[in-house]
C-alpha cells in the first residue's frame, strides 16, 4: 500500500470535503495520507471541520490563486486574471513551500484536488512523483461531456486553468453526477461524486423547512426580499458573513447560520429541498439524500453555470439565474425523486477510487470484471 500527500484548493468547502472523503476511502483500502497542503487566498483560515478531521497529520497552508468578486456579487474575470499575474512571485514561493513539504514527507504519490500550486510545483521541479488530479472540472475536458452553448471564451479560460492545475499529472479523474464514458485519448476517467461517510450515514427525512447554502454572503439580498413576501415558507440559510458571526434571525421565517458542517448536515437531512449557488459538492450531497435542488450560479461564474446545466440534466432539480424562489416552489411538486439511482452510482466510488490510487503507484488493483459483476449501474 502507499503513502500519499493531498494538495487541496481551499476556496469554498467542496474540494476540502472531497479530500476528506478520499482520505476515508484510502484508509479503508490500506493506504496512508501522510500530509495535506491547502492553498487559499491571503491566509484565509482553514475551516474547522477540515482541521478537526485531519487532526495531527502534517499540514501546510500557502497562498494560491482565488476568484475575485470585487465589491459586488459577480465574478470579476478580468480582476481575477490580473490578480493571478500580479501575485505570480507569491505563488512561486508557495510552490517552493510545497516542494519542501513533499521532500520532507517523501510520498509515493500525490493527489491534487484542483490546486494550482501543484501544477506550478511540477513545472518548477520536473518531479517524477506519480500524481493524480481529481475534481468535477476535469470532467469538462472529457469529449463526452455536454456543456452550455454560450460563453465560449469563459469556458476556454476555465479549461486553461484546469489544464494548469493538472501539469505533471499522469491521471485525470472527473467527478460526475451520472455515469459517462471515459475519454481515453486524454486519459480522463469518470467516477461518482466523493461524498463523506457522514453524509452517506444520514437517514433522510422529508421536512418542511427549505435549506439555502451561499458561497458568497452578498447573494443573500434576494433571499431576504423573497422571505419577506412569503412568510409561510421557513428558510435556514448558511453563509460566511464577516459581519454576522452568530446565528442571525432576519425575520420569523428566515434564519442565517454561520458555516457549520455538522449543523448543515442535520439541516440537509430534514429539509424539504436545497437552494444553492451551484457548487458541485452541495448539489451532489442533496441528490444523495433525495432532496430537490434549485441551482443558482454566482453571476459570471462559468463553472457554476455549467454545474447548474449539468445538474438539471442529471435530475438534481432546476437551474435558475436569480434567487426567485417562486421557481423552486413551482418545481417541488414535479421533482422526479431519483435518489436511489444516484445512490447506486455513488456506491461505486469506493472501489473505483481504490483502483485509481493503487494504479497510480503500481500496486495490486481490483479487477474490472469484479467491478462489472458486483457493482453494475
Amino acid at each position: 500500500m502507499g503513502k500519499f500527500i493531498f494538495t487541496v484548493q481551499g476556496e469554498g468547502r467542496g474540494h476540502l470535503t472531497q479530500a476528506i472523503s478520499l482520505t476515508q476511502l484510502a484508509r479503508e483500502a490500506g493506504h496512508e495520507v501522510v500530509g495535506y497542503a491547502v492553498g487559499s487566498f491571503q491566509g484565509r483560515k482553514i475551516p474547522a471541520f477540515f482541521a478537526e478531521f485531519i487532526g495531527d497529520t502534517p499540514l501546510i497552508q500557502y497562498e494560491s490563486p482565488s476568484i475575485n468578486y470585487g465589491k459586488g456579487k459577480s465574478v470579476q474575470l478580468g480582476k481575477t486574471a490580473f490578480q493571478a499575474f500580479r501575485r505570480i512571485r507569491t505563488y512561486w514561493k508557495s510552490a517552493c513551500q510545497l516542494q519542501d513539504f513533499i521532500k520532507e514527507l517523501q510520498p509515493d504519490g500525490i493527489v491534487n484536488f484542483y490546486e494550482s500550486i501543484t501544477g506550478m510545483y511540477f513545472l518548477k521541479t520536473g518531479s517524477k512523483i506519480p500524481c493524480m488530479s481529481i475534481g468535477h472540472q476535469y470532467l469538462l475536458l472529457n469529449r463526452h461531456f455536454e456543456s452550455i452553448p454560450e460563453k465560449k471564451f469563459d469556458q476556454f479560460l476555465l479549461n486553461l486553468n484546469t489544464k494548469i492545475t493538472a501539469i505533471g499529472s499522469q491521471k485525470l479523474v472527473g467527478l460526475s453526477f451520472r455515469p459517462m464514458a471515459p475519454d481515453e485519448e486524454k486519459n480522463i476517467s469518470v467516477v461518482p461524486p466523493l461524498l463523506r461517510r457522514e453524509i452517506k450515514a444520514l437517514q433522510a427525512e422529508k421536512g418542511e423547512r427549505w435549506l439555502v447554502y451561499l458561497t458568497h454572503f452578498r447573494l443573500a439580498d434576494e433571499i431576504m426580499a423573497w422571505a419577506k413576501k412569503n412568510p409561510e415558507v421557513q428558510l435556514d440559510c448558511f453563509w460566511e458573513n464577516p459581519a454576522r458571526r452568530e446565528v442571525y434571525e432576519y425575520t420569523d421565517n428566515l434564519t442565517f447560520h454561520p458555516i457549520d458542517a455538522e449543523k448543515y448536515m442535520q439541516k440537509m437531512r430534514s429539509c424539504k429541498g436545497l437552494i444553492s449557488t451551484a457548487g458541485f459538492e452541495s448539489v451532489a450531497e442533496a441528490m444523495y439524500l433525495g432532496k430537490p435542488v434549485m441551482m443558482v450560479p454566482v453571476p459570471n461564474h462559468i463553472e457554476q453555470m455549467i454545474n447548474a446545466y449539468d445538474g438539471e440534466l442529471s435530475g438534481a432539480g432546476v437551474a435558475a439565474q436569480t434567487f426567485d424562489l417562486d421557481i423552486f416552489k413551482n418545481h417541488l411538486p414535479t421533482h422526479p425523486g431519483n435518489g436511489e439511482l444516484f445512490q447506486s452510482w455513488c456506491g461505486q466510488s469506493q472501489y473505483l477510487m481504490a483502483n485509481h490510487l493503487s494504479n497510480l503507484i503500481n500496486t495490486q488493483t481490483i479487477s474490472a470484471d469484479y467491478l462489472e459483476t458486483n457493482f453494475a449501474y
